[in-house]
């Protein structure tokens, strides 16, 4: 892990007023003063087969027909997925135990043809919404039991997430786990409602159970969960952590998990960073298994080895990442003794994610401890006012017991009969109904493909380009132009054009412009429209009154795809190299 020194406060003063796209802000869910400490399980419940695990971690669920996995042979579920856990033998008592699934649906199932070189999705959309929040739940040598979460997100509601319809759920299961037979054991997880085949995008779905529980720890701990539903693209996303006080000498041990969808195996340039804001130091998180700038990976990985059983055990989960890891405690450690507040950093350049589960845990001061049991903050719960002691262990005297005299047995003549022929028994087959996912019957629904603006029609410069082939990629040769290791980067490029919140302009045509420059005086854009009209381009003028800024523009439509590769077709040229995206009045695509 590489040690990051921003000595600079500037780094800290634009972490914090950057803003994201949050459909539902993070907020605290659950916080504990508590000895003890907390552990996550959980898996993924799509993938490209239905119980054997995917360890081709160059692929990802853009390209994958997915279906559910279903690994329990019962009748009763149509998904389901397992993991183990693992609770050290001086664990107490369950503090608290939560359920969190999440997925993509926006069709029941979808389907991808390709026509001229392009992909067209279609598939019955999804449009009850009430079935998300319901689900199963297996505890270890128990029969499923139904649980019924509430609803952190559902993207079906907002035009920005519509065309993946992205969904967070999550329910207390505090009660069930502290009636449980056995707590250590397989859990498994059953009837969570994602898109099967293909979308536009990629489907995903998982789920993770994060449980805190009490122990004899040497130190107490500060332990908050914090939930929401933040897509992180273009710019940053930070949670700010506080109200905690390591300890004064030694040590600090912390912990994080992390859980997110649709973070993508093979594309790059994610990371997620602690930073202690007073030291102006941080650190960009790296595990075994997770690369410091591909951090969300499409990944179940856990730094407490004895939680990583799971059926099916896929190195990639394609799209569903849980990320728990602990940070290091050597001389470059952000978490020093006295830290009072650090910060969560979350950024990507290339990748895309949703981010809807963090945890933080740390050993915190035993005075620090004892003083907030006068002063609780809000949500918090204190657990123990004094450190619990293990048990000794007694143990009793035993005396020899004497040996039993051997035992004589006599012989028994038993006299053979002749075995009677039982009568046949007829087996009459019965037929058992295998539950489904509930379909809602309706006609399934073609992405409209809206003609070219006619206001702008391609210049004679720019066929003749598209013709000779001069451009990397043009809308008639898009798929069949990459190689396979730059299709990945293409197709998420693509979605963070898709996802971008539209400008409002009065008076303005909604679509996508492909912008050349753009000038606060309108002679200058003028001007700037002439030379391209001497170098054989055609465009025209947006005008925004309200901001006075006048953009000049080559292409318009209201198709997003023609928009990105128009985009991609002119950016080789030497007039076009700033050429970018805007996205105008938009609310579907």
């Amino acid at each position: 892990m590489k040690s990051l020194l921003w000595l600079c406060a500037i780094f800290f003063s634009f972490i914090h007023i950057c803003p994201s796209q949050e459909a539902v802000p993070f907020k605290t869910q659950k916080a504990f003063y508590i000895y003890g400490d907390a552990v996550t399980i959980g898996n993924n419940i799509l993938s490209k087969d239905t119980n054997k695990p995917f360890n081709n971690i160059q692929l990802t669920n853009d390209d994958i027909d997915m279906v559910y996995v279903d690994i329990d042979q019962d009748d009763t579920t149509f998904s389901s997925s397992s993991a183990t856990l693992q609770l050290p033998d001086n664990k107490k008592e369950i503090a608290y135990a939560v359920l969190y699934w999440s997925a993509t649906y926006s069709y029941i199932k979808g389907s991808r043809r390709e026509e001229n070189s392009q992909f067209y999705f279609q598939g019955k959309r999804q449009r009850n919404r009430t079935l998300i929040n319901k689900i199963k739940l297996k505890l270890p040598g128990e029969d499923y039991q139904d649980i019924k979460g509430k609803v952190v997100f559902d993207g079906a509601t907002q035009p920005s997430y519509a065309l993946n319809a992205p969904y967070v759920c999550y329910a207390d299961v505090t009660k069930q786990l502290k009636e449980a037979k056995t707590v250590n054991g397989e859990y498994t997880v059953a009837n969570i409602f994602a898109t099967e085949g293909f979308v536009s995008g990629g489907s995903a779905a998982g789920w993770m159970l994060y449980i805190v529980y009490e122990a004899p720890t040497e130190k107490p701990k500060y332990i908050t969960t914090f939930n929401g539903f933040v897509h992180v693209g273009n710019e940053p996303v930070v949670i700010n952590l506080d109200n905690f006080k390591t300890p004064e000498t030694g040590a600090t041990t912390t912990d994080l998990t992390i859980a997110a969808l649709e973070g993508d195996s093979d594309i790059t340039e994610d990371e997620c960073v602690i930073a202690n804001p007073k030291l102006k130091k941080a650190w960009r998180l790296s595990t075994e298994n997770r690369d410091e700038k591909n951090f969300f990976s499409s990944q179940i990985t856990s730094s407490k080895k004895a939680n990583l059983k799971r059926n099916p055990s896929s190195d990639n989960t394609l799209g569903f990442d849980i990320a728990s890891l602990t940070l290091p405690t050597n001389e470059d450690a952000v978490i020093v003794n006295n830290t009072d507040q650090v910060e969560l950093y979350f950024n990507t350049k290339q990748d895309r994610f949703y981010l809807f589960f963090t945890a933080f845990q740390t050993e915190i001061s035993e005075t620090f401890f004892k003083e907030i049991e006068n002063n609780i903050p809000t949500n918090a719960l204190v657990m123990a006012s004094q450190k619990p002691k293990a048990e000794p262990i007694v143990l009793k005297e035993t005396k020899p017991e004497p040996i039993p005299k051997p035992i004589t047995a006599s012989v028994l003549t038993i006299e053979a009969k002749p075995i009677k022929e039982t009568p046949k028994q007829e087996i009459k087959p019965t037929t058992i109904a295998l539950k489904q996912p509930e379909v809602i019957e309706a006609l399934p629904e073609k992405e409209e493909i809206n003609p070219f603006s006619s206001e702008i029609t391609t210049s004679p410069a720019q066929k003749q380009a598209l013709a000779e082939g001069e451009v990397y990629i043009s809308s008639s040769t898009y798929v069949k132009a990459l190689k396979l290791e730059d299709k990945p980067l293409e197709t998420q490029a693509f979605k963070l054009l898709l996802e971008k919140n539209a400008a409002q302009i009065d008076g303005v045509k909604k679509g996508y412009y492909v912008i050349n420059k753009f000038f606060s005086e309108a002679k200058n854009a003028i001007a700037w429209q002439n030379q391209l009209k001497d170098l054989g381009f055609d465009s025209d003028i947006l005008i925004d009154d309200k901001k006075e800024l006048y953009y000049v523009y080559v292409f318009h439509t209201e198709n997003f795809y023609d928009a990105y590769m128009q985009h991609k077709t002119l950016i080789v040229k030497e007039p076009f190299k700033e050429n970018w995206v805007f996205k105008v009045n938009m609310t579907e695509y």
